[in-house]
């Protein structure tokens, strides 16, 4: 919540408070109880949507998916018997098409610029952010234009360009 204590409405375009801080994301879970139920989930694509009803996008046709999500969990018996950690596990996040958790976000992210009408979408990153932000813009027919540092690895300001997103490389001092 915002340190006014402000609330927007879901659908409309929003990028920060009046009062300058992000904006959170705050869900009724008693309404989604209702909605759904567990074994709904189990018939659904195996995706990030399929937890469609907590997520802000209401028109299906605005998803943009690269088939992100239900990333295998990976149990590592002996690192984790090595630090005393018996259940120790990794995520394999590794397998998502940008190759980054970060995915995740920008689906729903920009799902739900295209669900608005965006035509342009700008942002800072130290790379990850912006590459995933740029590959889910390209399908999605929404220009990128990323900042990330000059030093950022080459591979992810390479992500950007080939899905013609314009890229500035900014040094900070």
């Amino acid at each position: 919540m915002p340190k006014c204590k402000a609330t927007h409405a879901s659908g409309r375009v929003a990028q920060l408070c009046g009062c300058g801080s992000p904006l959170l994301v705050r869900y009724d879970l008693d309404q989604v109880k209702k909605a759904v139920r567990k074994e709904d989930l189990v018939h659904r694509r195996p995706d990030l949507w399929r937890y469609r009803e907590m997520l802000p996008v209401k028109n299906e046709k605005n998803i943009i998916s690269l088939g992100e999500g239900m990333t295998p969990l990976l149990h590592l018996k002996n690192l984790g018997k090595d630090v005393h950690i018996p259940n120790l596990y990794l995520k394999d996040e590794g397998i998502i098409p940008t190759g980054t958790f970060k995915a995740r976000g920008a689906a729903v992210g920009v799902s739900m610029a295209r669900e608005l009408g965006i035509k342009v979408l700008a942002m800072p990153t130290n790379g990850n952010a912006g590459a995933a932000w740029a590959v889910y813009c390209a399908p999605a027919g929404i220009k990128a234009a990323i900042v990330m540092p000059k030093d950022a690895r080459p591979f992810l300001g390479g992500m950007c360009h080939c899905r013609r997103s314009f890229v500035s490389g900014e040094r900070a001092d």
